[in-house]
């Protein structure tokens, strides 16, 4: 099983992810919008102008949930990045101070076995 690691298939995941979802989200709105207004007893001119009504709002709706969702996205985005190069931070002063303390054993086995080097003071 080949799996591809790269960035661009994981932000085409992400965005079908999202479409999807908002696409369920519209037609769930819409849906049941309609399902509620179709059972009132209301006559045909008022769920005819509840229809008009909700069907205008539809758009406004879905345009505020898709920038509240990218605004979402991107704010998760750029904190994972943060974390990655915080954590990038870390290893890379936890391998120097290994590189430090292997260079620190390496001499003082080369010098016998000394536990004092010659730059410390006893």
């Amino acid at each position: 099983m080949h799996q591809n690691n790269s960035n661009s298939s994981g932000v085409q995941e992400s965005s079908g992810s999202l479409t999807g979802w908002l696409i369920g989200f519209c037609v769930g709105i819409f849906g049941g919008a309609t399902l509620a207004l179709l059972t009132t007893p209301k006559s045909g001119s008022e769920v005819r102008g509840s229809l008009k009504k909700t069907a205008n709002e539809v758009p406004n709706r879905l345009t505020e949930v898709l920038d509240d969702s990218l605004d979402l996205y991107a704010s998760a985005i750029n904190y994972f990045q943060l974390v990655i190069e915080e954590q990038s931070q870390r290893m890379k002063k936890a391998v120097a101070a290994g590189k430090l303390a292997a260079a620190k054993k390496r001499e003082e086995l080369e010098l016998g076995g000394s536990s004092v080097l010659p730059f410390q003071h006893r």
